[in-house]
Formats: C-alpha cells, sequence, structure tokens
C-alpha cells in the first residue's frame, strides 16, 4: 500500500501541465464550438418566449419557472420527435402545473409557448 506522501506525489504527477494541456487544448476547441452552436440554436427561442410572458403581462421576477420549463422543453425538441415529443410534452406540461406549482392557470400559457416556439400542439390536436 502506497504511503500518504506517495499518493500525494502520484496525483502531483498526473497533474503536471504538459500532459494536460494538450488534452485541454483540443476538447476545449470542441466546447467552443459546441456552445456557439448552442447558443445561436437556443437564443432566438428564448426571445421569442420573453415575448409571450411580456404579452401574458408577468413581472420579470415571475419568470423562473417559465425559463426553467422552456429549458426543458427546448431539450425535449433536441432528444424526441413526433409522438414521443407529445407523450414528453405532456407530462412536461403535467409536470409545470402540477408539481412545480405553476398552477392550472399557467397551462395555458405553458401551452403557448410550446405552440408558438416550437409548433407543438396538445395531444389529439392537428
Amino acid at each position: 500500500m502506497r504511503t500518504a506522501n506517495q499518493r500525494i506525489q502520484k496525483y502531483l504527477a498526473r497533474m503536471v501541465s504538459t500532459q494536460l494541456d494538450p488534452t485541454l487544448a483540443s476538447v476545449n476547441a470542441q466546447q467552443l464550438e459546441n456552445f456557439s452552436t448552442y447558443v445561436l440554436d437556443f437564443y432566438p427561442n428564448q426571445v421569442q418566449t420573453r415575448e409571450i410572458l411580456d404579452a401574458a403581462g408577468l413581472q420579470p421576477i415571475e419568470y423562473g419557472g417559465y425559463e426553467a420549463y422552456h429549458g426543458e422543453l427546448y431539450a425535449l425538441t433536441k432528444r424526441f420527435s413526433g409522438a414521443s415529443l407529445q407523450a414528453a410534452y405532456e407530462t412536461l406540461v403535467a409536470k409545470w402545473t402540477d408539481t412545480m406549482h405553476l398552477g392550472a392557470a399557467a397551462e395555458t400559457l405553458l401551452r403557448e409557448i410550446a405552440l408558438v416556439v416550437y409548433h407543438i400542439s396538445p395531444l389529439g390536436t392537428p
């Protein structure tokens, strides 16, 4: 078994910059590209969501739950399509109206965000 000092020295040897820098540099370029792609895709949808919230007369302090819902809805549109997306969307609306306590009055607004921003209509409608 290694001593505490041996373990520390082994760890320090692994953290030498010359060993990490090439790996970090190669991954960093891809991370920057991925983030740019995400922002260019997500931001316009977020602006549309904010416009809907403003038109509904909500105050900025009330945006939190709706912004989180929008983020989850965005993620669903990246993972699912068709009937799977529709089912996941209905589950998400139920979650945010019941579990997350936005309330039944918010359901109309949640559905409007989905319809206007992502063109997702309620289950059973064309």
